[in-house]
């Protein structure tokens, strides 16, 4: 007799755990509480799906769980195997956009990924239900019991929680798959949102709204660095800031985040290098064209609005703007700050959009209580977690897409192995 398993959610590593346990010839059911299977998945790059990056190690992720541990999870499917299975297997034609070095689907269509995941899901033989919001399980003598906020109850050998996190929850995202964990002993632990934009309170900044760049990004916490990015997109909003530069950092000023990282939220220092150039060789431009106006030097590397509200935050004096004078007749109190606005501009930063605008769900269930062999609970037999409800999430870029597969996979396969009782 099949192993029969119930899937709690129908996103990208509840799919994936589906298509897999299914081809692993397992009886599945899937059990969605919204109205349609992988939302999140339509809404992602843009609607085009950023599917998977080119490469991940893990300095794109983020765990307060053992990195050895996500190590030998990521083992179990590489990268270029994974894409090998979106190309062989679901045919789905893939392209490098080399800008941002992820893939995404030559057609440009998010609902192309979606669609060939679910086929693929019911091709195997996987019975997916709607509007089927989970409200608790329940371990058996022989299995698990998964019961709906309708009142009704299915039973299975095996159960698998990919209900996701807190993220986007205008697609229907609750959390729920945390409630109904830790009366089973798992410790979810404080979440928080990640991947959010940050709100600032800077109104020159404010009136720099639309304005995009690629900068250098740095966490600080007091004279140390906690993390500084590759130069990325930076997106000036009329609330703040956002684009991948930020978005990968914004977790630090989460107090939960904080907390479990030992700072202090008070002496984090968000700061932006505007280019390439470091301290010195912004002294030799300004100095190699002393005969230039500030403005002038500066709006041959920066874009226009930009260069105005550095000039007249490096003032001195409020009644007059560096910007219009020669660079040679800046004062060295001037220099001094102009130097710095251009090469470490600390961003007021004062909140950030929470789980609105979130990408991803930061914190979750601690990978020490799953066999990273498995994707298996420790504290209870039959009972698989996979994706954004464990700690972990990845930068911008597809990372957070390969752990949904790589976690989805692993819980899948392992949950239909052998037989049932």
């Amino acid at each position: 007799m099949s192993k029969r398993l119930l899937v709690c959610g129908a996103g990208a590593a509840g799919l994936t755990a589906a298509i897999f346990a299914a081809e692993q010839g397992a009886e599945v059911l899937v059990l969605e509480r919204t109205k349609q299977a992988g939302k999140k998945i339509l809404m992602s790059g843009g609607t085009r799906c950023n599917v998977l990056p080119v490469k991940a190690t893990l300095a794109d992720y983020h765990t307060a769980s053992s990195p050895n541990i996500l190590k030998k999870i990521f083992k179990t499917w590489s990268v270029s195997a994974c894409k090998r299975w979106f190309t062989d297997e679901l045919r789905l034609r893939l392209a490098c956009e080399e800008e941002s070095n992820k893939w995404f689907p030559v057609s440009n269509s998010a609902k192309e990924v979606r669609d060939l995941l679910l086929t693929r899901a019911l091709d195997a033989g996987v019975k997916v239900r709607y509007e089927s919001a989970v409200e608790g399980i329940t371990p058996l003598d022989t299995g698990w019991q998964v019961k709906l906020t309708t009142g009704e109850v299915f039973s299975g050998d095996a159960v698998i929680i990919a209900t996701g996190g807190l993220s986007v929850p205008t697609i229907g995202t609750d959390g729920m798959g945390h409630r109904f964990l830790k009366p089973h002993g798992h410790l979810t632990g404080p979440v928080y949102p990640a991947l959010t934009p940050l709100l600032g309170t800077n109104a020159a900044h404010k009136a720099l709204s639309g304005l995009s760049l690629n900068v250098r990004m740095r966490v600080m916490h007091g004279d140390k660095c906690l993390f500084e990015a590759n130069r990325t997109g930076f997106l000036f909003t009329h609330r703040g800031y956002s684009g991948p530069a930020v978005l990968d950092v914004s977790h630090f000023y989460r107090e939960e985040f904080a907390k479990k990282s030992e700072l202090s939220r008070e002496n984090l220092r968000y700061e932006v290098s505007w280019d390439d150039a470091d301290h010195e060789t912004w002294r030799t431009r300004l100095e190699g064209k002393g005969g230039v106006t500030v403005n002038g030097v500066l709006r041959q590397y920066l874009p226009n609005r930009l260069t105005e509200v550095l000039c007249a935050e490096a003032a001195t004096d409020s009644r007059q703007n560096p910007g219009e004078r020669k660079a040679a007749e800046l004062s060295r109190e001037e220099r001094k700050r102009l130097l710095k606005l251009l090469t470490a501009c600390e961003l007021p930063v004062n909140g950030d959009e929470g789980y609105r605008k979130a990408e991803v769900t930061g914190g979750g269930v601690p990978l020490e209580e799953i066999n990273p062999a498995t994707m298996e609970s420790r504290l209870h037999p039959g009972l698989y977690l996979c994706g954004e409800i464990m700690d972990v999430f990845g930068r911008i870029g597809g990372f957070n897409f390969y752990w949904a597969w790589v976690s989805g996979r692993l819980a899948g396969m392992k949950a239909a192995e052998g037989r049932a009782d």
